[in-house]
């Protein structure tokens, strides 16, 4: 049991900072909750895989204004499935190490007309896309009354304290936050709908389990993945270790040419699984899941969307391509 409620807080902390639509204040609220809380949070949690999503695109994409394309709507209702499909296939090894060819020499536009950057403008496009399918259905109302619930499930703030936040100014809003935090007001509402949604999940702990295990057959494909990448490393260590940063740039091409064909495999393979095999347990715990909440009329099994994990951890772990790896000595 103490196990499920640490997993049920970390995932109320991960999609909660992934889905804030109700004020950038919400999103600190939420980390300082996180800060607090971090200590007894032992799993693994839906934030990291928005958070690579997030970063990995933002740090990649020029400072270049691109004509924003028009994209067909389809009436056809959105699935976890139909995104994970829509994703292209990943570039080959030959468009991967021209994209970082292109980034390490400062060629912004070759950049933003390779494959690789339309390939991370899709995934950010189905990204968004697997956020909206639990919404999809519902009006502006009821959309926003799930967010004020969030809020104060996940950070122990009322509704008009919100609104009243949303008023104030960074500062004041700062100030009022870590006054809020000091009391425990925050920790203590997660733990309390961490606890009440654990009596609701118990029984779905083993498929939930399976769910699990098909997430760390995924860890070993990307560890695996690693290890090669890290033995590759070590015969560039030496030179990399330069200022001058023209030269380290064509060691670090040179090196990402060898790793490049290894990164993209581990992402095919580690895509394959959690589509084939994730995917379909991960619909298991859903169907369950649509019981409870009918049931149960509260937010936090709103919050435990395995599906919608599944595809965000689908989508996230694409963008490795766009990495290199990199094993400094310590």
């Amino acid at each position: 049991m103490k196990k499920l409620v640490l997993l049920i807080i970390a995932v109320i902390i991960g999609t909660f900072t992934a889905n804030a639509q109700i004020g950038g204040f919400l999103e600190k609220a939420a980390k300082k909750a996180q800060q607090k809380t971090e200590d007894k949070i032992i799993e693994k949690t839906s934030e990291k895989a928005a958070d690579k999503v997030s970063d990995a695109i933002v740090d990649q994409i020029p400072d270049v204004e691109v004509e924003e394309q028009a994209v067909e709507e389809s009436d056809e209702p959105l699935t976890y499935e139909g995104i994970m499909r829509q994703l292209k296939p990943i570039p080959s090894v030959q468009q991967m190490v021209s994209y970082k060819k292109a980034e390490l020499s400062g060629q912004g536009l070759k950049m933003l007309s390779s494959e690789v950057m339309k390939f991370q403008m899709k995934v950010l496009d189905l990204t968004g896309k697997v956020l909206e399918v639990p919404y999809q259905n519902a009006d502006s109302a009821q959309i926003m009354a799930a967010a004020y619930n969030y809020a104060e499930m996940t950070t122990g703030l009322s509704k008009e304290e919100i609104d009243m936040l949303s008023q104030m100014s960074e500062e004041e809003q700062e100030a009022y936050l870590q006054a809020h935090y000091n009391e425990g007001q925050a920790e203590a509402a997660m733990m309390e709908a961490a606890v009440e949604a654990s009596k609701y999940l118990e029984p779905l702990q083993p498929t939930i389990d399976r769910w699990t295990a098909i997430g760390d057959k995924v860890d070993n494909v990307f560890q695996e993945s690693d290890e090669q990448c890290a033995a590759i490393y070590k015969k560039y260590a030496a030179k990399l270790d330069t200022e001058d940063e023209e030269a380290r740039n064509k060691v670090l091409l040179k090196y990402y040419e060898e790793v490049a064909p290894i990164i993209r495999d581990a992402v095919d393979r580690a895509g394959e699984i959690r589509f084939k095999e994730q995917l379909p347990i991960a619909m298991e715990i859903e169907e369950e899941m649509v019981k409870i909440r009918a049931e149960h009329q509260d937010a936090i099994s709103v919050l435990l969307n395995y599906p919608q994990l599944t595809a965000s951890a689908y989508l996230a772990e694409s963008l490795k391509i766009i990495e290199i790896p990199e094993y400094p000595e310590e």
